[in-house]
């Protein structure tokens, strides 16, 4: 019963691993100010397991008196994600040149955001499978904002 038990475990996280979107742009380490436009690439790969996308949320989120100097070393995106830039549907329609489809967001970066390190993180909200279960997924990379 517990090998039933762990293969359908492995199965549902490997099938809930196969909806993940993921922040592909900017690259990460890169810099900005405060004011700046960034243009965030939410990117999904191609699946053979039936799911529907339904919302995609993107924040900003300092790191400066939350983690070692210059770093977002310990930082859970899981727990915060700072400032909503774009809370909204997720329709990824282009398609990426190495599978999978993506979908472009343009998002501001606060005029009175905290110059130093920075996490950009996006949460991503799937209905999975025949029954359509939910997941979510969160992606996040470190950036920079300049003062």
């Amino acid at each position: 019963m517990k090998l039933i038990t762990t293969l359908v475990t492995a199965l549902c996280a490997t099938l809930a691993a196969a909806q993940n979107a993921w922040i592909v742009a900017p690259p990460p380490m890169a810099t900005f100010a405060p004011g700046d436009d960034i243009v965030v690439q939410v990117n999904k790969p191609n699946s053979l397991t039936n799911s529907r996308d339904v919302s995609v949320a993107i924040g900003l989120l300092s790191c400066v008196g939350r983690a070692p100097p210059m770093t977002c070393e310990g930082i859970n995106s899981a727990w915060m994600f700072g400032d909503i830039l774009y809370a909204g549907p997720y329709d990824p329609t282009i398609d990426y040149p190495y599978g999978g489809r993506y979908q472009n967001f343009t998002v501001t970066v606060p005029e009175d955001f905290q110059p130093g390190p920075a996490v950009l993180a996006s949460g991503h909200y799937v209905l999975i499978g025949e029954l359509f279960w939910p997941g979510l997924d969160i992606s996040n990379e470190t950036v920079f904002i300049s003062s």
